[in-house]
């Protein structure tokens, strides 16, 4: 059965599709490549007509804008609620452990892989993505960090450097860990080993 005649998988209600939509978006993305990728497929596997499709986004540009804006989302917003109560300390362990969860699932792997072969293709694309990380989880990070340093818990360290920093290492581990037949010496540590590893490596920095 090819991709088009498939069947739709979904029974939905209408506020539902455009997160199918997006999830459909992921799939065909990581089977054919941004570039290879079809609307039409795209459309067929989320079970919708094309026209429904083009309703909620205006071309394939745009379903990728939305899937990277929906990720970053899903890696930050909620991992750790704004009013929470703690230390800084505290709540950077806090989000590490909710980030490093969102990191280690397999959409996450499926985008990033996109990113790095193929967004050079569409620099506009590559600036918007870069854009969108430094807007949320650098400085999601950095406004905690800016506070430990004001209570006296962290050194006085730059917040955008050390934001940047938490951001490339628990990504690059994220990455091994998903790739066992390339990274075997990462792949086959226990999730709560390799995390234990990046918070003290990480507060080994900061600390006063």
């Amino acid at each position: 059965m090819t991709m088009a005649q498939a069947a739709p998988r979904w029974r939905r209600r209408p506020e539902d599709r455009p997160r199918e939509i997006l999830q459909a978006a992921l799939e065909v993305f990581g089977e054919q490549g941004l570039a290879g990728a079809r609307i039409d497929d795209i459309a067929a596997r989320a079970g919708v007509g094309k026209g429904t499709l083009y309703h909620y986004f205006p071309g394939k540009d745009e379903l990728f804008r939305e899937l990277v804006r929906h990720t970053v989302r899903e890696l930050t917003v909620g991992v750790l609620p704004p009013d929470a109560p703690g230390t800084a300390v505290e709540l950077l362990r806090a989000f590490m452990h909710g980030y490093w969860a969102r990191l280690r699932t397999p959409g996450f792997h499926t985008l990033y892989r996109l990113i790095l072969g193929e967004l050079h293709q569409f620099p506009e694309l590559t600036r918007f993505y870069a854009d969108e990380i430094a807007g949320t989880t650098v400085d999601f990070v950095a406004r905690l960090v800016e506070r430990g340093v004001a209570a006296g818990e962290l050194r006085a360290v730059d917040p955008h450097a050390a934001g940047r920093m938490l951001a490339a290492l628990f990504t690059q581990n994220a990455l091994w860990a998903a790739r066992p037949e390339i990274f075997p010496h990462a792949a086959q540590r226990p999730d709560a080993e390799v995390l234990a590893e990046l918070e003290e490596m990480f507060f080994r920095a900061v600390r006063p």
